[in-house]
Protein backbone atom coordinates (compact mmCIF):
# COMPACT_ATOMS: atom_id res chain seq x y z
CA UNK A 1 0.00 0.00 0.00
CA UNK A 2 2.71 2.48 1.03
CA UNK A 3 4.91 1.51 -1.90
CA UNK A 4 1.98 2.02 -4.26
CA UNK A 5 1.31 5.51 -2.85
CA UNK A 6 4.99 6.47 -3.17
CA UNK A 7 4.99 5.29 -6.78
CA UNK A 8 1.92 7.40 -7.55
CA UNK A 9 3.41 10.46 -5.82
CA UNK A 10 6.64 10.21 -7.80
CA UNK A 11 4.68 9.57 -10.99
CA UNK A 12 2.75 12.83 -10.51
CA UNK A 13 6.00 14.72 -9.86
CA UNK A 14 7.51 13.25 -13.03
CA UNK A 15 4.41 14.27 -14.97
CA UNK A 16 4.86 17.83 -13.67
CA UNK A 17 8.56 17.83 -14.59
CA UNK A 18 8.16 16.28 -18.06
CA UNK A 19 4.91 18.06 -18.84
CA UNK A 20 6.41 21.47 -18.05
CA UNK A 21 8.04 21.47 -21.51
CA UNK A 22 4.71 22.42 -23.08
CA UNK A 23 4.45 25.65 -21.03
CA UNK A 24 6.83 27.83 -23.15
CA UNK A 25 4.87 27.01 -26.32
CA UNK A 26 1.71 28.58 -24.85
CA UNK A 27 3.25 31.70 -23.35
CA UNK A 28 2.17 34.95 -25.04
CA UNK A 29 5.54 36.61 -25.67
CA UNK A 30 9.32 36.37 -25.32
CA UNK A 31 9.28 37.97 -21.87
CA UNK A 32 7.35 35.08 -20.36
CA UNK A 33 9.31 32.57 -22.44
CA UNK A 34 12.48 34.03 -20.93
CA UNK A 35 11.05 33.35 -17.47
CA UNK A 36 10.42 29.74 -18.51
CA UNK A 37 14.04 29.38 -19.69
CA UNK A 38 15.39 30.74 -16.41
CA UNK A 39 12.97 28.59 -14.39
CA UNK A 40 14.24 25.40 -16.04
CA UNK A 41 17.87 26.52 -15.77
CA UNK A 42 17.62 27.43 -12.09
CA UNK A 43 15.77 24.20 -11.37
CA UNK A 44 18.69 22.27 -12.85
CA UNK A 45 21.27 24.36 -11.01
CA UNK A 46 19.50 24.11 -7.64
CA UNK A 47 19.11 20.34 -8.08
CA UNK A 48 22.84 20.10 -8.92
CA UNK A 49 23.71 21.99 -5.73
CA UNK A 50 21.34 19.75 -3.76
CA UNK A 51 23.21 16.58 -4.81
CA UNK A 52 25.89 17.36 -2.25
CA UNK A 53 24.72 20.08 0.11
CA UNK A 54 21.09 18.99 0.29
CA UNK A 55 21.68 15.34 1.11
CA UNK A 56 24.76 15.88 3.27
CA UNK A 57 23.31 19.00 4.91
CA UNK A 58 26.62 20.83 4.44
CA UNK A 59 26.13 24.28 2.90
CA UNK A 60 28.35 25.18 -0.03
CA UNK A 61 27.87 28.95 -0.42
CA UNK A 62 30.58 29.20 -3.06
CA UNK A 63 29.00 26.95 -5.67
CA UNK A 64 28.71 29.83 -8.13
CA UNK A 65 32.44 29.26 -8.69
CA UNK A 66 31.60 26.14 -10.71
CA UNK A 67 28.92 28.05 -12.59
CA UNK A 68 31.69 30.51 -13.51
CA UNK A 69 34.15 27.77 -14.49
CA UNK A 70 31.61 26.32 -16.92
CA UNK A 71 30.63 29.70 -18.33
CA UNK A 72 34.19 30.99 -18.81
CA UNK A 73 35.71 27.73 -20.08
CA UNK A 74 33.20 27.25 -22.89
CA UNK A 75 33.12 30.97 -23.74
CA UNK A 76 36.91 31.35 -23.94
CA UNK A 77 37.30 28.21 -26.05
CA UNK A 78 34.54 29.42 -28.37
CA UNK A 79 35.78 33.00 -28.71
CA UNK A 80 39.51 32.28 -28.97
CA UNK A 81 39.63 28.95 -30.81
CA UNK A 82 36.21 28.54 -32.39
CA UNK A 83 35.55 25.39 -30.37
CA UNK A 84 31.86 24.53 -30.12
CA UNK A 85 30.25 25.28 -26.73
CA UNK A 86 29.03 21.67 -26.71
CA UNK A 87 32.67 20.59 -26.46
CA UNK A 88 33.49 23.56 -24.24
CA UNK A 89 30.77 22.43 -21.85
CA UNK A 90 32.51 19.07 -21.43
CA UNK A 91 35.86 20.83 -20.97
CA UNK A 92 34.31 23.06 -18.30
CA UNK A 93 32.89 19.99 -16.60
CA UNK A 94 36.30 18.31 -16.58
CA UNK A 95 37.94 21.45 -15.17
CA UNK A 96 35.25 21.70 -12.50
CA UNK A 97 35.81 18.06 -11.58
CA UNK A 98 39.51 18.74 -11.05
CA UNK A 99 38.78 21.89 -9.03
CA UNK A 100 36.18 20.06 -6.91
CA UNK A 101 38.61 17.19 -6.33
CA UNK A 102 41.28 19.59 -5.09
CA UNK A 103 38.97 21.83 -3.06
CA UNK A 104 36.87 18.94 -1.76
CA UNK A 105 39.92 16.90 -0.86
CA UNK A 106 41.19 19.70 1.35
CA UNK A 107 37.97 21.11 2.82
CA UNK A 108 35.44 18.27 3.22
CA UNK A 109 36.98 17.30 6.53
CA UNK A 110 36.06 20.74 7.85
CA UNK A 111 32.73 21.02 9.63
CA UNK A 112 30.09 23.68 10.16
CA UNK A 113 31.10 27.28 9.70
CA UNK A 114 34.65 26.38 8.69
CA UNK A 115 33.44 24.43 5.65
CA UNK A 116 30.98 27.17 4.67
CA UNK A 117 33.73 29.81 4.84
CA UNK A 118 36.10 27.66 2.79
CA UNK A 119 33.57 27.45 -0.06
CA UNK A 120 33.02 31.21 0.00
CA UNK A 121 36.78 31.78 0.01
CA UNK A 122 37.26 29.58 -3.07
CA UNK A 123 34.56 31.44 -5.00
CA UNK A 124 35.94 34.84 -4.04
CA UNK A 125 39.53 33.88 -4.90
CA UNK A 126 38.42 32.55 -8.28
CA UNK A 127 36.46 35.73 -8.93
CA UNK A 128 39.47 37.91 -8.11
CA UNK A 129 41.70 35.81 -10.37
CA UNK A 130 39.18 36.16 -13.20
CA UNK A 131 38.99 39.95 -12.73
CA UNK A 132 42.75 40.43 -12.62
CA UNK A 133 43.53 38.12 -15.58
CA UNK A 134 42.49 40.78 -18.08
CA UNK A 135 44.58 39.41 -20.97
CA UNK A 136 42.69 36.11 -20.81
CA UNK A 137 39.24 36.86 -19.39
CA UNK A 138 38.85 40.59 -20.24
CA UNK A 139 38.60 41.19 -16.50
CA UNK A 140 35.69 43.17 -15.11
CA UNK A 141 34.64 44.21 -18.63
CA UNK A 142 33.38 40.70 -19.25
CA UNK A 143 33.06 38.64 -22.41
CA UNK A 144 30.53 39.34 -25.15
CA UNK A 145 29.49 36.31 -27.20
CA UNK A 146 28.63 37.24 -30.82
CA UNK A 147 25.18 36.35 -32.10
CA UNK A 148 25.84 33.66 -34.71
CA UNK A 149 22.83 31.34 -34.72
CA UNK A 150 23.78 27.71 -35.27
CA UNK A 151 23.30 24.44 -33.44
CA UNK A 152 27.08 24.03 -33.17
CA UNK A 153 27.30 27.46 -31.50
CA UNK A 154 24.43 26.68 -29.10
CA UNK A 155 22.78 29.89 -30.30
CA UNK A 156 19.32 30.16 -31.84
CA UNK A 157 16.68 32.66 -32.89
CA UNK A 158 13.88 33.00 -30.35
CA UNK A 159 13.48 31.59 -26.85
CA UNK A 160 11.86 28.20 -27.49
CA UNK A 161 15.10 26.33 -28.41
CA UNK A 162 16.71 27.61 -25.20
CA UNK A 163 13.66 26.53 -23.22
CA UNK A 164 13.93 23.03 -24.69
CA UNK A 165 17.68 22.88 -23.96
CA UNK A 166 17.40 24.07 -20.36
CA UNK A 167 14.43 21.72 -19.84
CA UNK A 168 16.58 18.78 -21.06
CA UNK A 169 19.32 19.90 -18.65
CA UNK A 170 16.82 20.01 -15.78
CA UNK A 171 15.44 16.55 -16.61
CA UNK A 172 18.91 14.98 -16.87
CA UNK A 173 19.98 16.42 -13.51
CA UNK A 174 16.67 15.34 -12.00
CA UNK A 175 17.13 11.78 -13.29
CA UNK A 176 20.61 11.69 -11.77
CA UNK A 177 19.22 12.98 -8.46
CA UNK A 178 16.44 10.37 -8.37
CA UNK A 179 18.92 7.61 -9.22
CA UNK A 180 21.33 8.85 -6.56
CA UNK A 181 18.61 8.99 -3.92
CA UNK A 182 17.89 5.27 -4.39
CA UNK A 183 21.54 4.18 -4.62
CA UNK A 184 23.97 3.02 -1.97
CA UNK A 185 25.83 6.32 -2.30
CA UNK A 186 22.58 8.22 -1.78
CA UNK A 187 21.77 6.26 1.38
CA UNK A 188 25.29 6.99 2.65
CA UNK A 189 24.91 10.73 1.97
CA UNK A 190 21.54 10.88 3.71
CA UNK A 191 22.97 9.00 6.69
CA UNK A 192 25.92 11.39 6.84
CA UNK A 193 23.53 14.33 6.74
CA UNK A 194 21.53 12.96 9.66
CA UNK A 195 24.46 11.93 11.87
CA UNK A 196 27.97 11.74 10.43
CA UNK A 197 29.52 10.03 13.44
CA UNK A 198 26.85 7.33 13.56
CA UNK A 199 27.13 6.75 9.80
CA UNK A 200 30.90 6.36 10.04
CA UNK A 201 30.49 3.92 12.93
CA UNK A 202 28.27 1.82 10.65
CA UNK A 203 31.02 1.66 8.04
CA UNK A 204 30.21 4.59 5.74
CA UNK A 205 33.34 6.09 4.15
CA UNK A 206 32.39 9.72 4.70
CA UNK A 207 35.29 11.31 2.81
CA UNK A 208 34.84 9.16 -0.29
CA UNK A 209 31.05 9.48 -0.37
CA UNK A 210 31.04 13.24 0.10
CA UNK A 211 33.85 13.77 -2.40
CA UNK A 212 32.02 11.84 -5.13
CA UNK A 213 28.82 13.83 -4.52
CA UNK A 214 30.76 17.10 -4.38
CA UNK A 215 32.41 16.42 -7.75
CA UNK A 216 29.10 15.37 -9.32
CA UNK A 217 27.47 18.54 -8.04
CA UNK A 218 30.31 20.74 -9.34
CA UNK A 219 30.32 19.16 -12.81
CA UNK A 220 26.55 19.47 -13.29
CA UNK A 221 26.62 23.07 -12.05
CA UNK A 222 29.39 23.76 -14.56
CA UNK A 223 27.22 22.42 -17.41
CA UNK A 224 24.56 24.92 -16.35
CA UNK A 225 27.20 27.67 -16.54
CA UNK A 226 27.73 26.98 -20.25
CA UNK A 227 23.99 27.09 -20.90
CA UNK A 228 23.76 30.35 -18.99
CA UNK A 229 26.61 31.94 -20.96
CA UNK A 230 25.25 30.92 -24.36
CA UNK A 231 21.79 32.17 -23.44
CA UNK A 232 22.60 35.60 -22.01
CA UNK A 233 25.60 35.97 -24.41
CA UNK A 234 27.52 38.07 -21.90
CA UNK A 235 29.38 37.06 -18.76
CA UNK A 236 31.43 38.95 -16.22
CA UNK A 237 32.92 37.77 -12.92
CA UNK A 238 30.93 39.76 -10.37
CA UNK A 239 27.58 38.55 -11.68
CA UNK A 240 28.35 34.95 -12.71
CA UNK A 241 30.39 34.06 -9.62
CA UNK A 242 28.40 36.21 -7.23
CA UNK A 243 27.39 35.14 -3.75
CA UNK A 244 23.82 35.96 -4.82
CA UNK A 245 23.82 33.07 -7.30
CA UNK A 246 25.11 30.65 -4.69
CA UNK A 247 22.48 31.80 -2.21
CA UNK A 248 19.80 31.41 -4.89
CA UNK A 249 20.71 27.71 -5.26
CA UNK A 250 20.18 27.34 -1.52
CA UNK A 251 16.91 29.27 -1.33
CA UNK A 252 15.28 27.30 -4.15
CA UNK A 253 16.32 23.98 -2.59
CA UNK A 254 15.15 24.97 0.89
CA UNK A 255 11.84 26.37 -0.36
CA UNK A 256 11.07 23.23 -2.35
CA UNK A 257 12.49 20.67 0.04
CA UNK A 258 16.15 20.34 1.01
CA UNK A 259 17.66 16.90 0.44
CA UNK A 260 14.87 15.68 -1.84
CA UNK A 261 15.14 14.85 -5.54
CA UNK A 262 12.19 16.98 -6.70
CA UNK A 263 12.33 19.72 -4.04
CA UNK A 264 14.67 22.17 -5.82
CA UNK A 265 12.62 21.85 -9.02
CA UNK A 266 9.40 22.68 -7.16
CA UNK A 267 11.19 25.60 -5.48
CA UNK A 268 12.31 26.97 -8.84
CA UNK A 269 8.90 26.45 -10.45
CA UNK A 270 7.41 28.70 -7.77
CA UNK A 271 10.08 31.23 -6.79
CA UNK A 272 11.84 31.86 -10.12
CA UNK A 273 8.71 33.11 -11.93
CA UNK A 274 7.70 35.14 -8.85
CA UNK A 275 11.19 36.66 -8.65
CA UNK A 276 11.33 37.56 -12.35
CA UNK A 277 7.80 38.97 -12.42
CA UNK A 278 8.50 41.10 -9.35
CA UNK A 279 11.75 42.34 -10.90
CA UNK A 280 9.94 43.14 -14.13
CA UNK A 281 6.99 45.00 -12.65
CA UNK A 282 8.43 46.69 -9.56
CA UNK A 283 12.15 46.52 -10.30
CA UNK A 284 12.28 50.30 -10.54
CA UNK A 285 11.66 50.62 -6.80
CA UNK A 286 15.03 49.93 -5.21
CA UNK A 287 15.04 46.96 -2.86
CA UNK A 288 11.30 46.24 -3.05
CA UNK A 289 11.69 43.17 -5.26
CA UNK A 290 14.17 41.57 -2.88
CA UNK A 291 12.07 42.48 0.15
CA UNK A 292 8.88 40.89 -1.21
CA UNK A 293 10.73 37.76 -2.35
CA UNK A 294 12.37 37.51 1.06
CA UNK A 295 8.98 37.78 2.75
CA UNK A 296 7.58 35.00 0.54
CA UNK A 297 10.48 32.75 1.53
CA UNK A 298 10.07 33.60 5.24
CA UNK A 299 6.37 32.69 5.08
CA UNK A 300 7.25 29.35 3.45
CA UNK A 301 9.88 28.58 6.09
CA UNK A 302 7.63 29.63 8.98
CA UNK A 303 4.64 27.56 7.96
CA UNK A 304 6.36 24.80 5.95
CA UNK A 305 9.90 24.47 7.37
CA UNK A 306 10.50 21.23 5.45
CA UNK A 307 9.68 22.94 2.17
CA UNK A 308 6.78 22.74 -0.24
CA UNK A 309 7.42 19.25 -1.60
CA UNK A 310 6.43 17.30 1.56
CA UNK A 311 3.15 19.22 1.58
CA UNK A 312 2.54 18.38 -2.08
CA UNK A 313 3.21 14.70 -1.36
CA UNK A 314 0.76 14.80 1.54
CA UNK A 315 -1.83 16.37 -0.76
CA UNK A 316 -1.26 13.64 -3.36
CA UNK A 317 -1.45 10.97 -0.63
CA UNK A 318 -4.79 12.30 0.62
CA UNK A 319 -6.20 12.46 -2.90
CA UNK A 320 -5.09 8.93 -3.77
CA UNK A 321 -6.36 7.52 -0.46
CA UNK A 322 -9.71 9.26 -0.86
CA UNK A 323 -10.03 7.99 -4.42
CA UNK A 324 -9.28 4.40 -3.40
CA UNK A 325 -11.78 4.55 -0.54
CA UNK A 326 -14.49 5.95 -2.80
CA UNK A 327 -13.70 3.23 -5.36
CA UNK A 328 -14.09 0.50 -2.74
CA UNK A 329 -17.30 2.10 -1.57
CA UNK A 330 -18.75 1.75 -5.05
Amino acid sequence: MIRKLLFKQNLVLWVIAVGSIIVPFFLPNKYFQDIAVMTFLWAGLATSWNLYSGYCKRLSIGHAAYLGIGAYTSSLLYLNFGISPWIGMLAGGALSAVAALIIGGTTLRLKGTFFVLSTIAFAEILKVITITSKEITAGALGLMIPFKPAFANMIWHGKIPYAILTWIYMIIVLMISVKLEKSRLGYSLIALGENQQAAENLGVNSTKSMLIAFIMSAVLTSFGGTLFAQYVMFIEPTSVMSLTNSVNFILLAIAGGLGTAFGPMIGSFILTPVSNLLRGYIGGISGLHGFILGMVLIVILLFKPDGILPQLKQLFRNLFTKREKSGKGV
